[in-house]
């Protein structure tokens, strides 16, 4: 397992808000008399360190790097950028997984008060939501950036008839289907 990543970058304030804008969390360090970097933690407790390049260490713009990390304000999903130094980024974006009470939330504010959500979440961590909302019921299964729904679900119906790319993102369409 990997648990520390170094980069040297030619523009260390570029490449520090470069990454924080993915929602890296940073934090400035020294040890002794060293160069100032930042270092963040990431999911898997490993440590992504900025460092500025030196003669001896220059910018390492070859590397290949591919972070996931929550999406928080940007949508799910997979993208490929470069960060200021032209390395090469393949960025997933994954929606965090919603507590039992903030899938209660999300569906009552979405379909209205009366509505209820039968949640059951899979040793997979995938989510089955069944939501029985006025005379109509809505079934969605997913995972991460993967989601199915349907809109009343024939009984012996197989697969989904609608994707979409977050819980978040299935519930607001499949909301927006019933007005």
């Amino acid at each position: 397992m990997i648990d520390l990543l170094v980069l040297y970058t030619n523009n260390l304030d570029s490449a520090h808000a470069f990454y924080s804008d993915l929602g890296l969390a940073f934090a400035k360090e020294q040890h002794g008399t060293g160069p100032e970097h930042y270092a963040a933690q990431l999911q898997n407790g490993a440590i992504l360190e900025l460092y500025p390049a030196t003669p001896r260490r220059p910018a390492n713009a070859g590397l290949r790097l591919g972070l996931t990390l929550p999406a928080g304000t940007r949508a799910p999903g997979r993208r490929q950028m470069s960060d200021p130094d032209g390395r090469a980024l393949i960025l997933t974006l994954t929606e965090q997984t919603m507590t039992t009470p903030e899938i209660e939330t999300a569906v009552t504010e979405r379909f209205g008060p009366t509505a209820t959500a039968d949640i059951h979440r899979h040793p997979t961590g995938a989510l089955s939501v069944t939501i029985h909302a006025g005379g109509d019921t809505i079934t969605l299964d997913g995972k991460g950036n993967s989601w199915g729904w349907t809109l009343n679900p024939a009984p012996d119906s197989a697969g989904h008839e609608h994707t979409a790319t977050s819980l978040t993102n299935a519930l607001d369409v499949a909301s927006s289907t019933l007005r």
